[in-house]
């Protein structure tokens, strides 16, 4: 059966300035460290992005990030934005364009001049065979066995399939000159847990496993994304754990292709 999408909780207030920093802070702390310290954020910008009733409230996160001795000089800020719009980029294939466009504007109006990055990413990006190609070795790396059972699903809408296999593969989601494609899936994933939706929510999980992140890591990025969630009072009662789906994640080629020594291709991932 399809999830519901998650309703705001009414009788809870938006956020305060003081909580999002408790909650940038909180995060910051409690991001699983073997993924590193330039991670989190992408997190709370996909998931806040969806959760805030008003998405411009996330300057104060930019405005956070810029205050760190790390991200205390114009490239290290242009570095900085540049994962930061990538990430919202990403998530309009997840959420819509409107909230993120929202944030981009609003991060807009606060940047100092020599901190702004003008490296644009897709300008030269064709709807051709060769986009098909990226998208759908990006899609057959998340999906692996199940690959064939979501095209099974595109039978009779067409457009849906052209959509995704073009635009949300291979314009937005196989594109790692920014974010590499760990980055890339822990966009996805928390893109989808934040909003609540339980099947696309669960192939995301074994996404995240299947390119090399740790059953724990994977976890606690849902943590993370709990706590967003619990601060903007909206649900996460209908998506599985990283426990339920764990028994899912390798597939019968896994055995075939990713024992070492076996000298099979496994595209440089470790079996999981």
């Amino acid at each position: 059966m399809a999830s519901k999408a998650p309703t705001k909780n009414l009788n809870k207030p938006d956020p305060t300035a003081e909580e999002l920093l408790a909650l940038f802070r909180d995060v910051q702390e409690s991001f699983p460290k073997a993924l590193g310290e330039e991670r989190w954020y992408l997190m709370l910008f996909t998931t806040l992005t969806y959760a805030l009733p008003d998405p411009t409230a996330l300057a104060s996160l930019y405005t956070y990030l810029i205050s760190l001795p790390q991200y205390s000089t114009p490239p290290s800020r242009q570095t900085l934005i540049r994962r930061i719009r990538e990430a919202l980029v990403k998530a309009v294939s997840l959420i819509g364009v409107a909230k993120p466009l929202l944030v981009i504007w609003t991060i807009a109006t606060i940047e100092r001049e020599e901190d702004r990055d003008f490296t644009p990413t897709r300008e030269n990006w064709k709807c051709d065979s060769k986009n098909l190609e990226n998208g759908m070795n990006w899609l057959k790396t998340i999906y692996r066995g199940d690959a064939e059972e979501v095209d099974r699903r595109f039978r009779g809408h067409e457009d849906f399939r052209w959509i995704s296999y073009n635009i949300t593969y291979g314009l937005y989601l196989s594109d790692h000159s920014v974010l590499d494609p760990v980055e890339s899936e822990m966009v996805v994933l928390c893109g989808l847990l934040i909003q609540n939706l339980a099947p696309v929510t669960a192939f995301h999980l074994k996404g995240l496993r299947r390119v090399g992140v740790s059953m724990q890591d994977v976890e606690g990025v849902h943590v993370c994304c709990e706590k967003v969630a619990r601060l903007c009072g909206i649900p996460l009662d209908k998506v599985p754990r990283v426990a339920d789906i764990e028994h899912l994640v390798p597939w019968e080629q896994d055995t075939m292709t990713s024992d070492p020594g076996s000298g099979g291709n496994n595209n440089g991932m470790s079996k999981l």
